[in-house]
């Protein structure tokens, strides 16, 4: 006869396995989608744990990831070309260039990762 505590708070854990072919994205979504259908009261909170936890905190640095390296790109092609418009000239082909490498993903059946977001951008 225990009762299990987070902070404060009772708390219980459900736990998941992934299935062979869901990515740990698609689990996480699956998940959320099912606590919306339960309608929930406001008084009771849920939060993910381990590697869902881990997953989602690093989704939320990708937009500070993207922002930097491309910092990074045009500083080095400043460098390189010695100019303040030749980087933005050649930055301005990225939109064209990561259709590209979409396309190209999805030919091959390759997953975008955060190693190919990072590869599209460099």
């Amino acid at each position: 006869m225990s009762i299990s505590h987070q902070g404060q708070f009772p708390a219980i854990t459900i736990s998941f396995n992934l299935a062979a072919g869901v990515s740990l994205g698609q689990a996480t979504e699956t998940v959320q989608r099912a606590q919306t259908e339960l309608k929930l009261p406001a008084t009771m909170m849920e939060s993910f744990q381990g590697n869902a936890q881990a997953f989602q905190a690093s989704l939320s640095t990708v937009p500070i990831l993207i922002v930097g390296a491309l910092v990074v790109v045009y500083l080095i092609l400043g460098i390189l070309y010695e100019s303040y418009i030749h980087p933005l000239t050649i930055l301005s082909t990225l939109p064209s260039a990561g259709v590209g490498a979409l396309a190209t993903l999805m030919l091959f059946g390759f997953d975008f990762s955060l190693i190919a977001l990072i590869g599209m951008i460099c």
